[in-house]
């Protein structure tokens, strides 16, 4: 659905309307202009419900969650003209856009990943007051509101808990507001509540997030996991963030041969030097290129300042007249997610198709 975003989709109707009504509702935050219609058989929901529910009671439940249309099976090809006439959006029609998701990762803690997520989600606050969500996601060891000197009385984990009712409105409420203009969705407050999130609905809340904000900053837990994998497919670019440290870029090694084997495209990942040393014995910026087999795009210089900063909770971003090499290197890295959002999302620049999503209401989206 995310990226396709078709005009039709179909959604078979079970006797379970929990499930079904979920189902709808994931779709909708993925796909809001998405036109959903209901498919079922008389014989499908239990025969004392069919009978008591007065003027189709069972209908009005699924038009509150967002359903336009229901289709009796065997569908006729009669009612599926009138459905597709009513429902499929003319070409002259722009789709809505959506903001981008952008991710910074490393299987390698230390390397400054959290400061630079954080920094550049300021920067583009600064850019963008009020469209700029910031999530940590590194769910146990969660520093972000800490490099911000926030207190957040909601997280993450709130998101989860909200689920069934969250949408744009909510989701801006429970985000903790920053003075330079961000927003964040704090990591869950201890290891312990941290396991109540998957992968799966960790992917909900990134969907609708980036139906609700122009940018969607994600900071990680340095180890390749479920979590992780869940991010990066729902990224627009994902930084890899590393130090010039033998052992370091070693490891980097290793988490780009994981993106090769889960099918991550090229096109996507960014190379980002953190903190770069010119000492002998570390390794250049040519020795990085040639042992991870691809660019380094971005660089920033080790200023002892930004870790002074990070331990204030004041981003260097917003000193912006002080840093030489990190502030021009931090304006690299934003000014290419800016223009990442002028081309729009991977979901759009694929395309909008006018076809039909036929599923189930026992799919992956249900809570079960």
């Amino acid at each position: 659905m995310r990226a396709r975003w078709p005009a039709v989709a179909i959604v078979e109707m079970s006797d379970d309307m929990e499930a079904f009504k979920s189902m709808v509702r994931e779709l909708l935050a993925v796909s809001p202009e998405t036109a959903i219609a209901g498919a079922y058989r008389p014989n499908t929901f239990a025969p004392q419900k069919w009978e008591q529910a007065a003027q189709g009671a069972i209908f009005v439940e699924g038009l509150r969650v967002g359903v336009r249309d229901f289709l009796r099976r065997p569908v006729s090809t009669a009612d599926l003209r009138q459905l597709l006439d009513r429902s499929v959006t003319p070409p002259s029609r722009a789709a809505k856009t959506s903001g981008v998701t952008i991710s910074f990762i490393s299987n390698k803690g230390g390397v400054g990943k959290s400061t630079l997520a954080v920094n550049v989600a300021t920067r583009l606050a600064q850019h963008h007051p009020g469209e700029v969500l910031l999530i940590d996601a590194s769910l146990q060891m969660g520093v972000c509101a800490t490099m911000l000197e926030l207190k957040p009385t909601t997280t993450l984990l709130d998101t989860i808990r909200e689920r069934h009712r969250l949408d744009s409105t909510l989701i801006r409420q429970l985000a903790t507001p920053h003075a330079c203009g961000l927003d964040l969705l704090a990591a869950p407050p201890d290891a312990l509540s941290a396991t109540e999130i998957d992968d799966e609905l960790l992917t909900r809340v990134l969907n609708l997030a980036r139906r609700t904000y122009e940018y969607v900053i994600v900071d990680t837990f340095p180890m390749f996991d479920r979590i992780v994998m869940s991010v990066t497919d729902a990224a627009d670019l994902s930084y890899i963030v590393l130090d010039n440290v033998v052992p370091t870029v070693l490891s980097i090694v290793q988490l780009m041969s994981l993106l090769d084997d889960v099918g991550y495209p090229t096109e996507r990942r960014r190379v980002a030097v953190n903190r770069f040393l010119r000492v002998p014995g570390n390794p250049s910026l040519d020795d990085i290129r040639h042992t991870l087999q691809h660019s380094v795009d971005h660089v920033l210089p080790f200023d002892k300042r930004a870790i002074t900063a990070a331990n204030l909770g004041r981003p260097f971003a917003l000193s912006r007249s002080r840093w030489s090499g990190v502030e021009k290197g931090l304006k690299g890295i934003v000014r290419e997610i800016e223009e990442r959002q002028g081309q729009g999302s991977h979901a759009e620049s694929n395309g909008r198709s006018n076809g039909i999503v036929d599923t189930q209401a026992e799919a992956e989206f249900s809570d079960e």
